[in-house]
């Protein structure tokens, strides 16, 4: 049986902003079909990372393939890299004066060339898949911020991207709203959808992933399956982050995931 290629392969990565190297060497790969969870504290260069994954920040050092696409490359099509994957952000980002149903289209029609009925019904079936049937019509405005988030990742879908990444996709909500944000990515993942989940949620890191990576200082300081990464630290400085968080969630009271 014919094996998959990796869907990213990352190898000694390093990128600096300015005199400040956020990262120094990162190698990993990411098969298809797996969900990923980057963890690691404010600063280690865990959202610089996947940001360099979809080509938002280019790297000084080393070399990322993103399905087959080279992203060192000089002649590489970002368009194309783009549209085969999909990005959420903390902070939503969609179009306010734009209904729901307008941010989802937009991009189908304009990138892909869809027509407006294929993308409408498109958009339909992905608001449907987050449980905002109801929503097409309001504006992002009328959402709460699960809401909001919801729709940005209905509307990464629509781009039938095959490699979905989420950066803190929760840190902006409320405690209160995250769990309808989880419940998604918990039902993407079990359809199979290759994400890579840079996130503060360690319980959904544990039950949702397959595996982790923690990163400290701008390198992976630890990695492999979720479970066992999280129920067991090898290192002191990942015990530490983990009992860190810990304290902070229960400080917050339990998330639904």
């Amino acid at each position: 049986m014919e094996v998959a290629p990796p869907a990213i392969v990352f190898d000694q990565v390093e990128k600096n902003f300015g005199s400040l190297k956020v990262l120094r060497g990162v190698s990993g790969q990411i098969q298809a079909g797996e969900v990923v969870a980057v963890i690691g504290s404010s600063g280690c260069g865990k959202s610089t990372l996947l940001r360099c994954f979809n080509g938002l920040e280019t790297i000084h050092g080393g070399q990322i393939v993103v399905n087959g696409l080279d992203l060192s490359r000089p002649d590489l099509d970002l368009n194309q890299l783009r549209t085969a994957v999909g990005m959420v952000f903390q902070q939503f980002n969609l179009f306010p004066h734009m209904s729901v149903l307008e941010n989802l289209t937009l991009a189908p029609r304009k990138v892909l060339g869809q027509s407006p009925q294929t993308s409408t019904e498109l958009a339909h079936f992905y608001l449907a898949k987050v449980g905002l049937t109801e929503k097409a019509q309001a504006y992002p405005e009328q959402l709460s911020g699960g809401q909001k988030q919801r729709v940005a990742i209905a509307r990464s879908l629509c781009m039938k991207p095959k490699v979905l990444l989420f950066d803190e996709p929760t840190s902006s909500l409320d405690p209160e709203l995250v769990g309808e944000v989880l419940l998604v990515l918990k039902d993407l993942a079990q359809e199979g959808m290759t994400m890579v989940v840079v996130t503060h949620e360690i319980q959904f890191a544990r039950e949702v992933a397959h595996r982790v990576l923690f990163l400290d200082q701008g390198q992976v300081a630890e990695e492999g399956p979720a479970r066992q990464v999280i129920t067991y630290p090898q290192s002191e400085r990942l015990r530490t982050f983990l009992s860190r968080m810990n304290a902070a969630a229960l400080s917050q009271g339990p998330s639904s995931t």
